[in-house]
């Protein structure tokens, strides 16, 4: 077992707070049209992801389809718990960091890539994709996009 840093609750509640955003200046689609302002140009073209970022996407997602056909859905209702293989092999996806940026241990995939994995697991049995949506909005919070260096090594031993 390695050894990792204990980390208080207020310690990690100072690194969440110190990564939230305390002011926008990125324009936003979605505000713009609640202003009665349609920008197009937020939208499109859309961004189309590097050669490098696709292929590991899909590398990961056909990992996933594979481990998705493993999974039952029946043992998941009649037992009402997520079965601890289903929870070991999910583990060893490491599909808890599938946004978390490579360097600080995640997989680094993209949103799109994250959206297609929700749609695989929650194919299998709606808590499982409630588990990949819960991780997934964890690992893009606010201290993994604008958190200082040393926050994000802490928040993420």
């Amino acid at each position: 077992m390695s050894a990792t840093a204990h980390i208080s609750e207020n310690e990690a509640r100072a690194v969440a707070e110190e990564g939230r955003e305390s002011g926008w200046s990125k324009p936003s689609f979605a505000k713009e049209l609640f202003l009665g302002e349609f920008r197009f140009d937020l939208i499109h073209p859309h961004r189309r992801p590097g050669v490098d970022d696709a292929e590991r996407g899909t590398a990961f997602l056909d990992q996933l389809r594979d481990y998705c056909a493993t999974l039952d859905g029946a043992v998941i209702e009649r037992e009402a718990r997520i079965p601890d293989t289903d929870i070991k092999g999910w583990a060893d996806l490491d599909c808890s960091g599938i946004k978390i940026p490579r360097e600080y241990g995640g997989l680094g995939l993209s949103q799109v890539t994250c959206n297609r994995a929700l749609m695989l697991l929650g194919s299998v049995y709606p808590s499982v994709g409630a588990l990949g949506s819960a991780q997934c909005s964890r690992s893009c919070s606010p201290s993994h996009r604008s958190a200082t260096l040393r926050a994000r090594a802490s928040a993420h031993p």
